[in-house]
């Protein structure tokens, strides 16, 4: 049997709940704890009142003289903390200790929050814009690897090359197709030509002569996004090959008042 108020004024209690006991001392408050419901109490008192002075600590209006408005908050009537026995020396060293430690790590642990959160954000950023930078890479490569295509494809010895005069809706106007015949692959460059207005796009035809007969190689929508070289196949014995202007979705026949080109094949 132990003398429990004895025992719990000697301060080894608060020393226990500080974490600042050997492993035997520990252990042995540890089992007068099992054994004493007093001392059981106690220190649930002073696990209690450790977190409370955390709480109160943190308090913007404690940050100029912390250790006095923490012994006059925990002092006052309204604060709820059920108080200790701080006059043993020893008790009160240790509650001071202890309660210094878990102030540091309430305050290091909302920093950590706030730091982590900011971690996430940049994260989140970083990999936002890695993505935009790969896909603008990847964008990059296959515009590079089209104009190497282009570029070997109309210096190609099998490589027709038809010029497309500009007509009377706009003179200044020009085209050039590049074709081979024996794959029926062929390469339109529509760099002369204006901007598409609004609602319309180019629309390729290919001719015959006797009689004139057109037939639509396709609308050359790509050319309103910006690419200046359009793949189109071509499987016709084309004699000559024009470029209107056509309402979105292109015409079933030339609107030949908006013929823009027009160019003879070697051929025909």
């Amino acid at each position: 049997m132990i003398d429990v108020k004895e025992y719990i004024d000697s301060g080894i209690l608060e020393l226990y709940v500080a974490g600042t006991l050997n492993r035997e001392d520990s252990y042995e408050v540890y089992t007068y704890i099992q054994q004493y419901p007093e001392i059981k109490e106690y220190v649930k008192n002073i696990e209690h009142t450790v977190i409370k002075i955390a709480e109160i600590s943190n308090h913007q209006e404690m940050k100029a003289h912390p250790f006095a408005k923490l012994m006059n908050s925990i002092n006052k009537k309204e604060t709820k903390v059920i108080p200790i026995q701080w006059y043993s020396y020893m008790g009160w060293a240790a509650s001071v200790v202890l309660t210094i430690g878990i102030f540091s790590l309430y305050t290091s642990n909302n920093s950590l929050k706030t730091n982590l959160t900011k971690q996430i954000a940049t994260n989140q950023t970083l990999d936002n814009q890695k993505s935009t930078i790969q896909q603008d890479l990847i964008a990059t490569k296959i515009a590079l690897d089209t104009k190497d295509e282009v570029i070997a494809f109309m210096a190609s010895k099998k490589t027709l090359k038809i010029d497309l005069a500009g007509q009377t809706i706009a003179p200044e106007s020009y085209a050039a197709i590049y074709w081979d015949k024996d794959t029926d692959e062929m390469y339109v460059d529509l760099n002369g030509l204006p901007p598409a207005p609004e609602g319309k796009v180019y629309q390729l035809w290919s001719l015959t002569l006797n009689p004139l007969t057109p037939t639509s190689l396709g609308t050359l929508d790509a050319y309103n996004n910006g690419d200046r070289f359009i793949k189109v196949s071509n499987s016709n014995t084309s004699q000559a090959f024009g470029i209107t202007l056509e309402p979105v979705g292109g015409s079933a026949s030339p609107t030949l008042d908006q013929l823009y080109t027009l160019g003879m094949t070697k051929i025909s």
